[in-house]
């Protein structure tokens, strides 16, 4: 994924918020199938996602970081 690092503070935190959300659902959805009526591929499918998703939300909060010192916000 590219991440325009020069987006505003609240745009990088809500874009990674999301990533955040469809992992959480991708990982309940996870844990909610059968295993002995689940294809493996199918959970190496999910956690691939699960795993591409969280990585993209760190990376869009660490934006988010730099961003917030770039426009001088304090930890709140």
């Amino acid at each position: 994924m590219l991440i325009d690092a020069s987006q505003p503070f609240a745009v990088l935190e809500e874009c990674a918020e999301h990533r955040l959300y469809v992992v959480k659902n991708l990982l309940n959805s996870m844990a909610s199938m059968n295993p002995s009526r689940t294809d493996a591929h199918d959970f190496s499918n999910i956690a691939e996602a699960a795993y591409l998703m969280l990585k993209d939300a760190c990376d869009l909060l660490e934006a988010a970081r730099l961003a917030a010192m770039r426009e001088g916000r304090r930890n709140e």
